[in-house]
């Protein structure tokens, strides 16, 4: 349990629940699919360990999106010397024991892109009805996450090269239908413009470049160009020097995948799972070029495994979790597809590599996300709320929380946490007094005067963590400030400070509001 990402969802979801209207009623960074699926679970299940719950909600949706992806290739492609649910075990382990276990747009996405994909790898012919189900999944992973929206491109050109111009065209139709209906209701809620301003409002270009590409290469811009010319350079000497053409040097693609999966493979039984990851991707890119150019393979026989890598590179588009570990089953799934026989040993060994790997992912989640060891964890946050029960979390979180809990007793229920705790109106069945609950600059659309004029009002009492101004960086000019948070703590009256708050109540006589 900690105060960050694990109630994120949690806090918007509830808002849905209390009849609050997404873009409009409070500010949200992305496509709206997750927190409403989100919300429909929050409604249905019951109060008591609802947390829990959602959890094994979240392993359980996670472990079917594996099984239909593994599933749809081993429908497409022969790979008889693999076994599909030792695959499926491997590839669970490796992404999601690197994952907090709490609903996110990323995972929620790749579930709903598994089942069309899934569903496309099943079907040799297909109708309206079916290409319409596609079209629906696709879509509905495209409103999970903006990454996601080249999911729809890559299954509509999948569509093509496997079906015909007519199933195609069934496909766009379908899925023009669809847009058209989330655009009717987007604009029954709120207007475009603010919908379309919430959500391009996190990720600039230069961070795409970031995240996109500069990752996978592991160099600044300036060294990446460099060591381009130098290679172009050399390897066209080397070509005129032996007279060769570029074409004759394929076969060696196949052992430089090889050798950076190996080498990935090292890094993650060493805990750099971040330069795994992408090491990892680099060598199944090279692995379908080398499946083309070396083998002849067909566009329409690797397109398949194209659809794969191009979700896992969606997946790596984050601020946040810049990695395609979360998706790693795509990774392994177009190595293993490509060069099966290349690296083919006996089935029985293949436990000497795949054991120390799960248990490497196991042993990663000794500490969980933001928390200390599982050893640590005995402070049950069932008298916290109802909602925590089974849910257990170190001393320092659990006395947090009860402290929340008894200013919440004190101040009344017109309460403001900042900057973190999201979760807090969800645990303690309150309504936010703000249009957001997490309130960092990127997650508020910059929209801080609006937050702090709010915060001004006399009946709001404003709870500042103090782990945020002693042991934060707490600074306007990075990104994991909170201008709002810091506007308060240097200008607002103070009431009275806790072991992990300071409390707060409207402006200073002498200050101004900005």
């Amino acid at each position: 349990m900690e105060t960050w990402d694990t109630g994120y969802m949690s806090s918007f979801a509830w808002r849905i629940i209390n009849g609050q209207q997404v873009y409009e009623d409070f500010i949200y960074k992305f496509p709206p699919a997750t927190i409403y699926i989100h919300a429909f679970f929050m409604k249905i299940l019951p109060e008591t360990g609802q947390f829990f719950y959602f959890r094994i909600i979240a392993y359980l949706s996670f472990l079917l999106q594996v099984y239909f992806f593994v599933s749809g290739t081993f429908l497409i492609y022969n790979l008889n010397k693999v076994n599909k649910w030792g695959l499926i075990i491997l590839c669970f382990l490796l992404s999601w024991l690197n994952f907090p276990p709490y609903p996110w747009p990323t995972t929620d996405g790749l579930l709903y892109a598994s089942i069309a994909f899934w569903i496309v790898a099943k079907n040799i012919k297909v109708n309206f009805i079916t290409l319409f189900i596609i079209a629906f999944f696709s879509l509905l992973s495209a409103l999970s996450k903006q990454s996601f929206y080249l999911i729809p491109l890559l299954i509509l050109v999948w569509i093509y090269l496997k079906y015909n111009i007519k199933a195609t065209l069934y496909y766009i139709i379908s899925l023009s239908v669809l847009i058209g209906i989330f655009i009717l209701l987007i604009c029954k809620t709120t207007t475009w413009q603010n919908f379309k301003q919430q959500l391009n409002g996190t990720l600039n270009l230069r961070d795409l470049y970031i995240v996109g590409f500069h990752h996978y290469v592991f160099m600044p811009f300036k060294f990446f160009v460099a060591l381009t010319i130098i290679f172009s350079a050399s390897l066209f000497i080397y070509l005129k020097k032996t007279n060769q053409k570029i074409i004759q040097l394929a076969p060696h693609l196949k052992i430089i995948a090889i050798v950076l999966m190996l080498i990935s493979i090292v890094l993650f039984l060493i805990n750099r799972y971040f330069a795994a990851s992408f090491i990892a991707f680099d060598a199944a890119v090279i692995a379908i070029l080398y499946s083309y150019f070396e083998k002849k393979k067909t566009i329409n026989y690797l397109f398949p495994l194209v659809v794969l890598m191009g979700i896992s590179w969606s997946v790596s588009i984050s601020v946040g979790y810049q990695t395609t570990l979360l998706f790693a089953t795509g990774i392994i799934l177009t190595f293993i597809t490509i060069l099966e026989n290349e690296v083919s040993i006996n089935p029985k060994k293949y436990i000497l590599i795949g054991l120390p790997l799960c248990l490497v992912a196991f042993a990663s989640n000794k500490n969980p996300y933001r928390e200390d060891s599982v050893f640590k964890l005995n402070y049950s946050l069932e008298s916290i709320s109802p909602k925590l029960k089974y849910i257990k979390t170190k001393k320092e979180t659990f006395e947090k929380h009860l402290e929340l809990k008894q200013l919440i007793k004190k101040y009344g229920k017109n309460y403001i946490v900042a900057p973190s705790m999201p979760m807090a109106n969800y645990l303690f069945n309150t309504q936010s007094q703000l249009p957001g609950d997490w309130l960092l600059d990127h997650e508020i659309d910059g929209q801080n005067e609006r937050f702090i004029r709010i915060c001004s009002n006399k009946k709001n009492y404003i709870f500042i963590e103090k782990s945020f101004v002693t042991g934060e960086d707490f600074k306007e000019s990075t990104i994991e400030a909170s201008p709002t948070a810091w506007f308060i703590y240097k200008k607002f009256n103070k009431i009275e400070a806790t072991k992990y708050f300071i409390v707060y109540n409207s402006i200073k006589p002498n200050e101004r509001l900005p």
